[in-house]
């Protein structure tokens, strides 16, 4: 049990210096990010249609206060940072990767698929019919072992892709029930439900029956 303890208060120290490493006083006083990692080329697009390019703060799995999707930090060309929400932004982008030629990952303003207000969700794929990403964090508990009063956490997050068509509500996008949900969703189109039931489109390949959607296929 001490030997537990010992563990626990190893593990949390090191949390602490690494999550600290990432953090520094500016001249106001201010807590301010100095992990060049954390920073990814980007641009923002305001409410107003003005697009600032700048640098994108990208999440991290140790710094589980930070959420892109409800509150973004960016920092622009002076330097300056600022602070986002769904409401004063329409979009912003940034490079998956250090290296800016790789593809921009994009992400928008839209309604939460819980409803709950405006979130910044991953466009994976635009059109008329639009598939997004969404990030959710839960918090998991347990023991360490029979007999013991220690208990740990661990926060899980995992993406889940929704799929959206003129601006209706959003279908979870998943495996289990892939056919029998999209038949549902794509009902006035019988050359998608054909291709489904044929297995033409499986959740594998769900990129190819919306960007086909998006072609006028059903017309």
């Amino acid at each position: 049990m001490i030997r537990n303890k010992v563990l626990l208060f190893i593990f949390l120290c090191l949390y602490l210096i690494v999550w600290a490493r990432g953090w520094a006083l500016g001249p106001d006083g201010e807590k301010q990010d100095t992990d060049q990692k954390r920073w990814r080329t980007g641009f923002v697009v305001t409410a107003r249609g003005d697009t600032v390019p700048g640098m994108i703060k990208v999440p991290h799995f140790l710094d589980v206060s930070y959420d892109y999707q409800r509150s973004l930090t960016f920092r622009d060309r002076r330097g300056a940072f600022s602070q986002f929400g769904p409401y004063d932004l329409t979009s912003f982008a940034y490079h998956d990767d250090l290296d800016t030629g790789r593809p921009m990952i994009m992400m928008q303003s839209v309604s939460s698929p819980q409803g709950d207000g405006l979130v910044f969700m991953r466009l994976y794929l635009g059109g008329v019919c639009r598939v997004y990403g969404y990030t959710e964090t839960e918090q998991k508990g347990g023991s360490f072992g029979p007999g013991t009063d220690l208990t740990r956490s661990s926060l899980l997050s995992s993406e889940k892709k929704y799929i959206q068509l003129r601006g209706s509500q959003f279908y979870h996008l998943r495996g289990i029930g892939f056919k029998k949900n999209m038949k549902e969703f794509f009902s006035e189109c019988p050359l998608i439900q054909q291709r489904l039931d044929d297995k033409t489109y499986t959740y594998d390949n769900w990129q190819t029956m919306v960007k086909d959607y998006n072609s006028g296929i059903c017309k």
